[in-house]
C-alpha cells in the first residue's frame, strides 16, 4: 500500500480532565484518605533505624455546618524529594511496595480537589526543621513544565514533632457521606459516618497496628465536643476449632521469592460492625493483603469458579504477602482497592489458594441430605421394601448420571424423590420430572414421583396437576404427588 502523504495531530494530553478524572476510581473517602495513610506507612518502613520519628498518623475531622475540615497528620521524616512528590508518577524516593505506582499523594489530592474542596500539604525534613523553615504546596494542582511554586513558611504547623507532613482539606458533607456505601437518600448521622471512617482505618490496617508498626490517632470534633481514639486493629473472631493457620512459606508467583502466610476458617458473625466481620456474602470470601495492608476483599467466585453460597458466608480467608520488592506481587489497581486481573502473577496466588485452602461444604445440601438420610432411614424399616438408595444416578445410558435425592423400591414398586429443605418451587418439579424420564431411558421405570419440601407454594399445585395430565417418553401418565417433611415425620435439621 503506498503512502500518499502525512498529516499531525496535536496529541497533548487535557492535564485537566486527566487530573479530574483520576480521583474518579475512588468509591469513597476513606480509600482517598488511606493513600495519605499509606505514605507514612511507606516513609516509617522505610526509616526503620530512625528511632526520633512519631510513628502515628493522627487524623483530626471536624464538623461545620455543611461540610467537614480533615487534617491528616504524621510524625515521619518529611518529604525529601518535593518535587518528585508532586509528580505524576513520580518513584525517584519509592521507599516500599506502598509506592508502587506513584500516584498515591497525587490521587488522593485530585479527589479532593474534583469534590470541590481546595487543599493544602505542608511537609518538614530534619535539614529543613534546623533551618526553622517548612515547605507548603496548595491547591490548584498545576501540571506542565511550569515551576510549581513551593511556599516557604518559619513555622510548622505539626503537632506530632519536629518533623512530618500534614495535610489540609474541606470535604462537603455529601462526599463525607460517600462512607455510608447504603443507597439510602437520607442525612447521615455525624457520629456514625466517624464509626465507619474508623472500622475502614482499623479494618485497612489491622495486621500493621497489630504488629505496632504505628499508631493512629483519631480526633472528632463537634462544637465544643472534642473526642481523641487511638484505633484497636479490627481482626475477625474465629469459630472454636475452625481456624487454620498456615505459617509464613516462601512462594514464586513469577517475579521471584516472597512469603505467604494463610489464615481460614469460619468466623463469628459481628453485631458490632457496619461493613466488615459481618458473616454475609459482601464480608465473605478472600481477603488480599500486602505486607498487612489490605488491598482486596470479598473473593470467592473469582478463585474458585462459584459463588458464595448462603451457607458458606461465614467463610473467610486472609492471605498476606509479605515482600520488598514489586516484582514479586500482582500489580495493583492506582487506588490500591484491588488487583489487576490481567497481571499472571495474580493467577498463580489463586491457584496457590486453591491448592492450600479448603472450601466449606454447602450446608444447605448438608442439612438436606441429612434430613433424607433420616427419611431413608423410616422408609427402610416399611414392610415390602427391598432398596432405599441415596442419590441414585439417572440417565446413566447416556453418560450423564445425573442424581437423585432418593430412589426405593417397595413390593417391586419404584418411587423417585426429589426435596428442598424449605419452600419448593415450580423449577423443582421440572427436575423430578427429568428424573423421571431418565430412569424410563434406564430401563428402570418409576412408578410414583415424590417432591418433598418444608412448603409448597400454590404454583407448584397447579404445576404438578399439569404435569400429571401428560404422557410420559414410555406412553404413561406422569404420576407425581406432594408432600412435606411434617407429614413424612422428620423435624428440619
Amino acid at each position: 500500500m503506498a503512502i500518499i502523504d502525512t498529516f499531525k495531530i496535536d496529541n497533548t494530553p487535557d492535564a485537566s480532565r486527566i487530573w479530574k478524572e483520576m480521583g474518579s476510581s475512588f468509591s469513597n473517602l476513606s480509600q482517598a484518605l488511606c493513600e495519605f495513610v499509606d505514605d507514612a506507612v511507606s516513609n516509617f518502613r522505610g526509616n526503620k533505624e530512625d528511632e526520633s520519628l512519631r510513628r502515628i498518623v493522627r487524623i483530626l475531622v471536624e464538623q461545620q455546618k455543611d461540610a467537614v475540615d480533615i487534617v491528616v497528620e504524621d510524625g515521619g521524616t518529611g518529604i525529601r524529594n518535593v518535587a518528585n512528590a508532586m509528580t505524576l508518577a513520580g518513584v525517584e524516593e519509592q521507599e516500599t511496595p506502598l509506592n508502587e505506582h506513584g500516584y498515591g499523594l497525587k490521587h488522593a489530592l485530585s479527589y479532593v480537589e474534583g469534590s470541590g474542596s481546595d487543599w493544602e500539604v505542608f511537609t518538614r525534613t530534619a535539614e529543613s526543621a534546623a533551618l526553622g523553615q517548612s515547605y507548603a504546596m496548595r491547591a490548584p494542582y498545576i501540571f506542565g513544565h511550569d515551576e510549581y511554586p513551593i511556599e516557604i513558611h518559619d513555622d510548622w504547623p505539626g503537632s506530632l514533632g519536629s518533623t512530618g507532613t500534614v495535610i489540609r482539606f474541606r470535604s462537603p458533607m455529601n462526599v463525607f457521606a460517600t462512607l455510608e456505601q447504603s443507597g439510602k437518600h437520607k442525612e447521615i448521622p455525624f457520629d456514625r459516618l466517624m464509626a465507619i471512617l474508623k472500622e475502614h482505618l482499623r479494618y485497612t490496617y489491622a495486621e500493621i497496628l497489630e504488629a505496632g508498626e504505628m499508631g493512629i490517632e483519631v480526633i472528632t470534633k463537634a462544637g465544643k465536643d472534642e473526642m481523641r481514639e487511638m484505633l484497636v486493629p479490627l481482626l475477625p473472631s474465629w469459630e472454636d476449632g475452625s481456624m487454620v493457620d498456615i505459617p509464613k512459606r516462601k512462594v514464586n508467583l513469577g517475579g521471584g521469592s516472597l512469603q505467604v502466610s494463610c489464615r481460614y476458617g469460619r468466623i463469628l458473625p459481628s453485631k458490632q460492625n457496619f461493613c466488615h466481620y459481618l458473616g454475609n456474602m459482601e464480608s465473605s470470601g478472600v481477603e488480599l493483603r500486602i505486607n498487612g495492608r489490605v488491598i482486596e476483599h470479598g473473593l470467592l467466585k473469582t478463585i474458585w469458579g462459584r459463588k458464595v453460597h448462603n451457607s458458606q458466608n461465614a467463610f473467610l480467608a486472609q492471605v498476606d504477602l509479605t515482600t520488598e520488592s514489586l516484582e514479586t506481587i500482582p500489580a495493583t489497581k492506582t487506588a490500591k482497592n484491588g488487583f489487576r486481573e490481567e497481571d499472571p502473577r495474580l493467577q498463580e496466588l489463586f491457584k496457590w489458594i486453591r491448592a492450600n485452602v479448603q472450601l466449606p461444604e454447602n450446608e444447605s445440601e448438608s442439612k438436606e441430605q441429612k434430613m433424607f438420610r433420616k427419611l431413608a432411614e423410616k422408609k427402610a424399616e416399611l414392610p415390602g421394601m427391598t432398596r432405599v438408595s441415596l442419590e441414585e444416578a439417572t440417565f446413566r445410558t447416556i453418560g450423564l448420571r445425573e442424581r437423585m435425592d432418593m430412589f426405593t423400591c417397595q413390593n417391586d414398586q419404584v418411587t423417585i424423590y426429589e426435596g428442598k429443605v424449605r419452600g419448593t418451587k415450580a423449577s423443582d418439579v421440572y427436575q423430578l420430572k427429568m428424573y423421571w424420564d431418565g430412569c424410563i431411558q434406564d430401563g428402570v421405570p418409576a412408578d410414583e414421583g415424590v417432591l418433598v419440601g418444608g412448603r409448597h407454594p400454590k404454583e407448584v399445585y397447579r404445576l404438578i396437576q399439569h404435569v400429571n395430565s401428560t404422557i410420559g417418553p414410555d406412553g404413561r401418565p406422569y404420576h407425581f404427588r406432594l408432600t412435606t417433611w411434617k407429614e413424612e415425620g422428620i423435624t428440619c435439621a
